[in-house]
């Protein structure tokens, strides 16, 4: 009894091994369903790219040594404007228009759909980051009411001549990007600057007034706070919001390990007078997207860290996904519970 037992057993075994190679070898790839949105922002972050690069060298500045892709949107190792220590290789990675597509990814695992508005904060550190949130909402029909920083660390849009407010308004005085910043902070320590060279602040600043952009130099953290969030709650209401870099209104005073990527609504549930906008917003229930450690982000959905070289749009696998066939699974766990049912009731029978 015990032996017919266990060839019963075997032969489920067997069943269900069958099915998992059937399933494996019938495998194949396809282009996600979203694959036309996705090339859509690629397209548009590359163009933006390249406008940024010949706004660079109109400004007398060549590639930094950083740089190896040549795409101009990596600043220098340091200047009077740097705020902090950032990886060059975090930031080589983000200077990719896949990002771009990538952006779209975590939007649409946010829950974020054409017409719906999502507020955003942006440091100088990842202007190309920054980039490719700005090339997927216009991609997808989204409306991205967006508050962009002066500052930023090492590597980052920390070239004076052109910071990352300066790219976004002449990209939209160009007519290449929909939506100018709602409004621009000094960024750094208190979000105003406070380690930059003054008079060099200052001559940023008025540069950045002169495109028409409101500039805000709040220093104290609960002022600021609620400043950006009744801009934000005028240009929306907001469906999302998303920080990209360390701008101390999205992270907050204190030292927090939050998640990257996308954050599902509620997750953080401590919100204290020290919180910022990424906390406060997903304890109010609204999904929150976070984008700083870059080599977590890209490990979680399929993108390389510091690729040696660059693809064109559409070939890396952020644009593509694995079927399996379902039949040969359905047809070998009927046959395994065929087996082990008629099995056991035989010997049943027999006993």
């Amino acid at each position: 009894m015990e032996r017919a037992k266990r060839l019963i057993l075997c032969l489920a075994a067997v069943w269900l091994l069958a099915g998992a190679v059937l399933t494996a070898a019938g495998a194949r790839t396809e282009k996600i369903a979203d694959y036309d949105v996705k090339i859509k922002a690629a397209n548009l972050m590359g163009e933006w790219m390249d406008a940024v690069k010949e706004l660079k060298a109109q400004a007398g500045l060549g590639l930094t040594e950083e740089d190896l892709h040549g795409t101009s949107l990596m600043g220098a190792g340091y200047t009077l404007i740097t705020t902090t220590l950032g990886d060059p290789a975090a930031k080589r990675t983000t200077c990719n228009p896949d990002m771009a597509a990538l952006a779209a990814e975590l939007l649409d695992q946010a829950g974020v759909r054409p017409g719906d508005t999502v507020g955003a904060g942006f440091s100088g550190s990842f202007p190309a980051m920054n980039l490719a949130v700005l090339a997927a909402c216009q991609a997808m029909d989204v409306k991205c009411v967006y508050i962009a920083s002066v500052g930023a660390s090492t590597y980052g849009a920390n070239q004076p001549e052109l910071t990352f407010p300066d790219m976004v308004c002449r990209l939209h005085q160009a007519g290449m990007l929909d939506r100018m910043p709602s409004l621009v902070t000094p960024g750094g320590d208190y979000d105003c600057g406070a380690e930059m060279d003054p008079e060099l602040r200052e001559q940023v600043l008025s540069r950045i007034r002169s495109y028409g952009v409101e500039i805000m130099e709040e220093r104290d953290f609960q002022a600021n706070l609620s400043a950006r969030m009744e801009l934000y709650e005028a240009e929306g209401p907001i469906r999302c919001f998303i920080g990209v870099g360390g701008n101390i209104s999205t992270l907050g005073l204190e030292d927090e390990d939050i998640p990257c990527g996308v954050i599902p609504p509620e997750t953080i549930r401590n919100v204290s007078d020290r919180s910022g906008l990424l906390q406060r917003y997903n304890a109010q229930g609204l999904p929150v997207i976070h984008l700083l450690n870059i080599r977590r982000l890209v490990a979680d959905n399929g993108v390389t860290f510091d690729p040696e070289q660059l693809l064109p749009p559409g070939e890396s696998g952020i644009y593509f996904e694995t079927v399996y066939p379902k039949w040969g699974a359905v047809l070998c766990l009927v046959g395994a519970a065929a087996t082990t049912g008629l099995g056991f009731r035989r010997l049943r029978r027999e006993d």
